[in-house]
């Protein structure tokens, strides 16, 4: 967001954007801030929109920023929408402008939707995994069915396996269409997962809004699951794939792969993200504009936009949370050139 103050001018307007906006606590802290520290940026605040596909949250949200807090609610927005919709232009996102806007996500890209996918060893064509019932022969006309109901609702009580077909996706298409390097296996042919939509809503945001700025944070590495204490089930695993998820169910179990699940069990997902290939993904993107994107880790982070507050956390035997904690974790970000 700092890159984006600095860069509003004395005139001009602008606008902040949080995607998955938790509690509304990072957009309160923010608000405060900008109010008791930069009243004259606070005053230049358009609004504060909040996109969340939770619905829980989205009323938490109200009522900490609305509801309870008279002070800030004229500026804030809050917005009740599927990322997956807004992924697909299926839901409506920033209404274009050329106003300048920080876009900020903090811990929303480990539980986007993500796609994995393969090369074929005889044709060389890129392929996408998908999930079968195990009982079910793999066949076109199956796909065809599956892709008529859109996937959307699985019964889980039944096990699945993972195959892999033809392209046809039309999200995953557009996204290699754009930057065709987003899968370029240099070592290895092996599968890789793709955070398709995170690229998606980015190229919205670019297309949207050409003076965002965008300030990303996120876990760039998880440990492997300890699947030590998970029941096994006799089913085909899914094929080990670059950026593979840490799969825990709601009792605090791993599981070897999304296909090992309990039936009907409910699970978190997480991603860890390659920041460097989103850097290189958004420099292909946004080539024709004056932006420009990077990836680093979240100390280095802190310490380019942050120092004075590093300084204030570091105690006295020279060690900082911000800087010493969180060393699996990185920032991407678009700035003006």
């Amino acid at each position: 967001m700092s890159a984006t103050l600095n860069n509003t001018g004395d005139g001009d307007h602008f606008d902040i954007v949080e995607l998955g906006g938790g509690r509304g606590t990072n957009a309160m802290a923010l608000l405060n801030h900008l109010r008791t520290c930069h009243t004259d940026m606070y005053e230049k605040l358009n609004s504060y929109t909040i996109y969340d596909t939770s619905t829980t949250l989205h009323e938490l949200q109200r009522q900490v920023l609305i509801d309870e807090s008279c002070i800030h609610s004229d500026k804030v927005k809050l917005v009740n929408i599927d990322m997956m919709d807004i992924s697909e232009g299926n839901a409506p996102f920033l209404e274009p402008s050329d106003t300048p806007t920080a876009l900020i996500a903090c811990e929303l890209l480990d539980n986007l939707p993500h796609d994995k996918i393969g090369r074929c060893t005889e044709t060389g064509d890129i392929l996408q995994a998908e999930v079968v019932p195990v009982e079910e022969e793999h066949s076109d006309e199956s796909f065809n069915q599956q892709h008529t109901n859109n996937m959307t609702h699985l019964d889980t009580s039944i096990p699945y396996k993972e195959v892999f077909s033809p392209l046809s996706d039309p999200l995953l298409k557009h996204i290699l269409s754009v930057a065709p390097h987003v899968y370029n296996s240099t070592s290895s042919h092996g599968p890789r997962w793709i955070p398709t939509v995170a690229l998606s809503i980015l190229l919205k945001a670019f297309e949207c809004r050409p003076n965002s700025s965008i300030a990303f944070a996120d876990f760039d590495y998880l440990p492997p699951s300890d699947v030590s204490t998970t029941q096994q089930h006799n089913i085909p695993l899914a094929e080990t794939a670059v950026g593979d998820p840490i799969v825990t169910d709601m009792q605090g179990h791993d599981h070897p792969c999304y296909l090992t699940t309990p039936p009907n069990a409910l699970c978190d997902i997480l991603f860890p993200t390659d920041f460097e290939r989103m850097a290189t993904f958004a420099t292909k993107a946004i080539e024709q504009q004056s932006n420009k994107a990077s990836a680093m880790k979240q100390s280095d982070f802190l310490i380019k936009y942050g120092s004075d507050e590093v300084k204030k956390m570091k105690g006295w035997t020279g060690y900082c949370p911000m800087i010493d904690d969180f060393g699996n974790t990185s920032v991407f970000t678009v700035t003006q050139r």
